[in-house]
């Protein structure tokens, strides 16, 4: 969860768990925090909005308190019956954001695609991370993986503050054993903290807001206003500024925990420079995409299987990371889509005259398949973006059909925020490395003038209304 308050709270927030000397005084903050971050989504709710964010929230503690408890009964089922009482149990922690996904959203998305009656009910705050966490915690507690029983340790683990609204999802067996240790926070941990809170926000608020703002909303609103090279800068556009506006979160999550001494997964690996689809689903939304593989493609048999069944894992498993985002036709046949090309790339990587091929042009091959990953990216971004399947179809045949011939009416910030973006998606690994190493040693001064910059500009940007973040929604 992360806004401007909860920024301003996090240095006092950081300085007062430092200052603890007991371990547990340390859990019962970041609880207590996590608690509040959870609260104040209905204190902070309109009047009219307010009834809903009590429910949710009544929603989330009941997840917490199924969980809980479903993991203190597995151990007294008979050995017979411990699969089935895990099923069950995982069965129970699924059924709330099913509920949301499919009876909600996704029915209005089936069956009224013209109706945005229910276009509001998002997800309780935290409801998708954790129930993909308990479900970590129920398996990883059942394979006897997870350190301790405590409830201190579960509660933290589930509430972690910073990263409610759209993860890093934590695997419970590594983050539990983080929280059973009491860490010095070093000069290390605080320099590499701010770093990525500092680059974090500089995406969202001055890349990713001012790209959405100046070409892609106004675009996929009314993409028949346009020409098709205003589309097709457009479609670019949204690709470049959902992985900055994602990242982003992932770093000021990853950086807050940092200052408190915790290390969290990475969630991104420039995915825009894979060289196959495979390659990409490893590099995007890492801690999802292992999720999936820890607790979907494995128990299906993984790779250890016939060939057929593997190719129906990976379907399953990326058709369910597509319908994670939403069970509506546009992320099931986005998730076809992907699935399919995954296994054709596999079934590719197999073939000897490909092989062949790929070894007698060790330059081509390589650029090939970057531009026919990136390519595909871009176009079923489409899918991703617009809601319904009519929304799709006009904003594609739009693109290959305008008859409008005006050159880009984008002004010069976007270009420059487009740019920029875009280096840093693609910047070699080392002169990220050196830009990072730069930064840490400014002095602490210097460091806090650069981040009230970075929100001052953003600030002044938006007109003081920053938007949401887009993985927020699901």
């Amino acid at each position: 969860m992360i806004s401007s308050n909860g920024l301003l709270m996090l240095p006092i927030l950081a300085a007062l768990y430092l200052s603890l000397r007991s371990q547990q005084a340390r859990l019962l903050l970041l609880l207590a925090a996590g608690a509040a971050a959870l609260g104040a989504e209905v204190w902070m709710a309109e009047p009219a909005a307010r009834l809903k964010a009590g429910l949710d929230l009544l929603l989330v503690i009941g997840l917490l308190a199924v969980c809980w408890s479903g993991c203190r009964l597995l151990p007294r089922a008979s050995a017979h019956h411990h699969h089935r009482w895990l099923g069950a149990l995982i069965v129970l922690l699924v059924l709330p954001l099913l509920t949301y996904k499919l009876l909600l959203a996704g029915a209005a998305a089936w069956l009224l695609p013209n109706a945005d009656a229910l276009a509001g009910l998002a997800p309780a705050l935290g409801l998708s991370v954790m129930t993909f966490q308990a479900i970590s915690y129920s398996v990883d507690s059942y394979r006897g993986q997870v350190p301790t029983r405590s409830w201190l340790h579960f509660g933290v683990y589930m509430s972690f503050f910073p990263h409610l609204a759209a993860g890093p999802i934590l695997k419970a067996s590594d983050f539990v054993g983080q929280l059973m240790q009491k860490r010095q926070v070093s000069q290390d941990d605080v320099r590499a903290g701010l770093w990525r809170i500092f680059k974090g926000l500089f995406k969202k608020l001055v890349l990713a807001d001012l790209i959405a703002r100046a070409a892609v909303t106004p675009v996929f609103a009314d993409p028949q206003a346009f020409s098709s090279l205003e589309i097709l800068i457009a479609t670019l556009a949204f690709t470049v500024q959902i992985y900055l506006d994602f990242s982003a979160y992932s770093d000021v999550v990853i950086g807050s925990a940092r200052l408190l001494g915790l290390q969290l997964p990475e969630n991104f690996d420039r995915p825009y420079q894979a060289r196959s689809i495979s390659e990409y689903w490893r590099r995007w939304h890492m801690s999802l995409s292992a999720w999936v593989g820890q607790y979907v493609y494995r128990p299906l048999g993984g790779n250890r299987v016939v060939r057929w069944k593997v190719y129906r894992n990976v379907m399953i498993s990326i058709v369910l990371l597509a319908l994670w985002h939403g069970l509506t036709p546009n992320f099931l046949l986005y998730g076809l889509l992907h699935g399919t090309a995954v296994c054709l790339n596999r079934w590719l990587r197999e073939q000897p005259p490909w092989l062949a091929w790929v070894q007698r042009h060790p330059f081509a091959a390589p650029a090939l398949g970057w531009t026919l990953t990136f390519a595909f990216v871009v176009i079923a971004r489409i899918l991703f973006k617009t809601p319904t399947f009519e929304d799709a179809q006009t904003y594609w045949l739009s693109l290959v059909s305008s008859e409008l011939s005006a050159w880009p009416r984008f002004g010069l910030a976007f270009w420059v925020c487009l740019g920029a973006g875009l280096v840093g998606c693609f910047m070699p690994a080392r002169w990220t490395a050196g830009v990072q190493h730069r930064f840490e040693r400014l002095s602490p001064v210097l460091q806090g003038l650069l981040l009230a910059a970075v929100l001052m500009l953003g600030a002044w940007l938006s007109d003081g209304q920053a938007l949401a973040f887009i993985y927020r929604q699901f």
